[in-house]
């Protein structure tokens, strides 16, 4: 992606959270907090002053999918290049501090008690996003044959450390009400099922890279 298409996409997101910031200071201080307070959406008649919330809310929610879909696409013209070129792709280490978004997980704790939100939990996946680090450090590698057994290796080592904690916690889970409650163990399993994925990105690029300086330096000694 090109520098100025990143700034471009970076200012859309910093005017999407100043907005929703805005309009939830103006509905909170004119507006009777509504829709920003937990409400009777069947009971909801639509007012002129709702009106802000309502845009910067669509426009967020607008530019998520937007930049969801621009990813994926740009993932799938990746993978289509390495393909090709049988290199690995150059991804910027830096991306890793993406994985700092994993820390919103815990907003869930906060959530929960105020309206029963359990979604911000599922942000624990965004820990995985410190793979990130290890394949920017990769990138630009030549994928031969080694290459290319080093990746399955890790791949595999990664898939079963993964399922083998989403088996235990199938098992232990599954034994009853988590503290009595159904709603603790609903949270329960997403935070084990987010953190468990998390742990599956992050060693999938962390094993690859460990595999291949390790041989590396064992062929330089040698």
């Amino acid at each position: 992606m090109k520098m100025n298409k990143m700034k471009i996409w970076v200012a859309c997101g910093i005017f999407c959270v100043l907005s929703v910031l805005i309009s939830s200071w103006y509905a909170v201080t004119f507006n009777d907090s509504r829709l920003v307070v937990p409400m009777d959406c069947t009971d909801y008649v639509f007012h002129i002053k709702d009106l802000p919330m309502i845009v910067s809310v669509s426009c967020t929610c607008l530019y998520v999918l937007s930049l969801f879909t621009m990813l994926f696409i740009y993932v799938k013209r990746k993978q289509r290049q390495v393909e090709e070129t049988n290199i690995t792709r150059k991804i910027n280490p830096r991306l890793g501090f993406l994985g700092v978004l994993g820390f919103l997980g815990f907003v869930g704790f906060w959530t929960y008690p105020i309206d029963g939100r359990v979604s911000p939990f599922a942000f624990f996946l965004f820990f995985g996003f410190f793979g990130f680090f290890y394949e920017g450090k990769m990138s630009g590698t030549f994928m031969d044959e080694r290459f290319r057994e080093n990746i399955a290796c890790a791949k595999l080592k990664a898939y079963r450390i993964t399922f083998s904690i989403m088996f235990v916690a199938l098992l232990v889970l599954c034994q009853g009400k988590l503290f009595g409650s159904l709603e603790y163990t609903l949270i329960a399993a997403i935070i084990i099922l987010s953190l468990a994925l998390a742990l599956g990105l992050f060693l999938s690029e962390y094993l690859l890279y460990h595999y291949d300086h390790d041989e590396q330096a064992d062929q330089g000694e040698a």
